[in-house]
Parts: C-alpha cells; structure tokens; sequence
C-alpha cells in the first residue's frame, strides 16, 4: 500500500534533484561548459613558429602558436586570432625581422616572454597587415573589404585542428579598427568569430546590426581622443538596437589612460581598475571569451 509518507517522500526525493538540476544554471551565458575544454591537455608550453607571406597560401604572413600536447591528440582548439597595432605593418616575405614586429604588443609578446596562461590552451595566429590590392587603405584591415580576414580565418579553420564554435577575435588601435570594421561589414552569420574585443580604437558609426548575435567587450582609455568618444558611441548605438542584439555590448574604461590600454588587458595586469562608471574588468578577457561559442 502506498502510504502519505512514501508519497511525501518521493516528492521531497524529486524536488531535491530538480534544486541540485538548477543549480548549474546562472548569467554565465554558456552555463553548461563542456568537458571540450576541460579535456584538453595542459598547454605547459607550445611552439610560436614564423609563417612567411608566399611560404603557406595564406593572404598574409603570421605567426603560429600551438600549444603543448598539440601534436599528441586529435583535440579540436579554441583559435585566438590577434590583429596587431599600425607599426607593426610589413610584408614580411624576404626576412623573418619584418614578420617579427607583430611580437611587440599583445598575445604574441606575451607568448615570447613565456607568460602566456590562459585558462585553457588556445591556438593563437597573428597574421601580419598588408596592402593586399591597389586600392586597399592601409590605415585598415581590409577596410571596406574585410572579405580578406574572412578568408585568412578559413584558411585557420583549414589548416589547423580548430573547434570551429569557438574562434575569437581582438586587436588593438589599428588592429582594433579591423576588429570594428568586421563587426560591422560583415553579417555575424558568416563571421566565424564566437566573441570579439576591439581595444584602443576608433569604433565605428553604422553597421551595428550586422553583429548583433556576436559579443562584444571594448576597452578604451578616457584620454584616448577620439578613440574614447567613438567607442563609447559604438558600444551605445550597439546596445540600443530595436531589436535588441542577443548580447549586450560590454565597456571598460580606464580613467588618466592614454591610448596603450591593450598592455593591461592581454596581460590581465588591470583587472579592478577600470572606471566604475562602466563595466568593469574583473574576469580576464580570455576567460571571457571562453563563455561563448557560436551555436
């Protein structure tokens, strides 16, 4: 016989599973992280090798960072691509010094200097900016054709073990004004990218719907000039889009800075110093990053 106790029993039984269900759930926007992560094997130190503009069929030279235990398994990689500053421009097809000069800033430096940590291993290419036709303007990357970065990132996906939801984008200054111009020239639906982070660049004025399913966290010093005031103004528009995009477009500023605030974000050395009056950086950003995967 079935008694009133057995029932409240089973009731209690089955409530407590469905609390310990929802207790994965929270505002983490990928709240059921998969083991593809976890189970990479630790990066206790990869290779960072020079690929020659004309020695792969690549439109750009760069640099590969593959992390350790890359070439042991057959585990697919969440893919870093870095879009370095204006000074670092070159065509580096007759010596390995040209190519060189994307190490100065960002990941690649960090990699060089043996302090690159993220939490998980992530292949990280950094391609290198050149006038690919007559009438590019080389102020951009690709400016008003970023079909040129789309392919470089198929070229990656082509070349490399790559798990294909979970390639990122970031750049600074004029790599960061590449960053803007994908997000705003090309529909996120054929993008690639699973999250993107412009630092110390221009913004941009028009385009915002197009990467309105991708997210977004911008990072800008106050006394950058017109840097400043434009990302402010992209990361508005963005946000106060009808519809409204699927992410809110995050900004952290960094109060007194000047333009190089991209040292303190790769290098996650400014966490908890951002100007309160915006969002705060208080995660690094590849921890960030790693939240979100295209669908």
């Amino acid at each position: 016989m079935i008694t009133l106790r057995k029932i409240l029993s089973t009731l209690i039984v089955l409530l407590f599973v469905s609390f310990l269900a929802g207790c994965g759930g929270s505002d983490d926007p990928n709240p059921s992280m998969s083991n593809e992560l976890e189970d990479l094997p630790e990066d206790t130190g990869g290779t960072h090798t020079a690929k020659l503009l004309g020695s792969t069929s690549a439109e750009f030279g760069y640099y590969e960072y593959l992390p350790g235990g890359y070439s042991s398994n057959s585990n697919e990689y969440p893919v870093l691509i870095f879009l370095h500053g204006g000074s670092e421009r070159g065509d580096g097809t007759s010596t390995p010094s040209v190519l060189n000069k994307v190490l100065a800033h960002g990941p690649p430096k960090l990699i060089k200097a043996g302090s690159w940590d993220p939490k998980y291993p992530m292949i990280v290419i950094s391609p290198q900016f050149h006038e690919i036709a007559a009438d590019d303007n080389k102020n951009n990357w690709g400016g008003k054709k970023p079909i040129y970065l789309k392919t470089f990132i198929e070229y990656v996906k082509a070349t490399y073990r790559v798990n294909e939801s979970r390639i990122y984008l970031t750049g600074l200054s004029h790599g960061g004004n590449g960053v803007y111009d994908y997000l705003t020239l090309l529909d996120d639906s054929e993008s690639h990218i699973a999250a993107a982070a412009p630092i110390a660049a221009y913004g941009a004025g028009s385009g915002f719907s197009k990467s309105k399913n991708t997210p977004v966290w911008a990072f800008v010093g106050e006394n950058d000039g017109g840097n400043y005031t434009n990302t402010k103004n992209f990361v508005t528009k963005f946000n106060v889009q009808s519809p409204a995009p699927k992410y809110t477009a995050k900004l952290s500023v960094f109060a007194g800075a000047g333009h190089d605030v991209w040292t303190r974000v790769y290098s996650s050395s400014g966490m908890g110093t951002a100007d309160p009056a915006y969002d705060p950086f208080d995660m690094k950003l590849y921890d960030w990053m790693f939240q979100y995967k295209r669908e």
